[in-house]
């Protein structure tokens, strides 16, 4: 049941250009930023925009501890 949700997440985030990577229940989700003012940036917060949304659509809770 799980992929169902992670899959269309998948799709959300490569629509904004965002590079994601896939582990079990994890996803992680990277741009390369080349200035502080550029497109990269806005790109980036769109994406994180959508992901909330998504979140906050099916109640489940989004983690952004620093493990690496």
């Amino acid at each position: 049941m799980f992929l169902v949700y992670i899959n269309e997440l998948a799709v959300i985030l490569d629509n904004h250009g965002i590079k994601i990577k896939l582990f079990a229940d994890d996803v992680k989700l990277y741009v390369q930023i080349l200035n502080e003012i550029g497109l990269h940036v806005v790109q980036l917060q769109q994406a994180v925009d959508a992901l909330v949304r998504w979140t906050t659509e099916w109640q489940l809770s989004l983690s952004t501890s620093d493990v690496y």
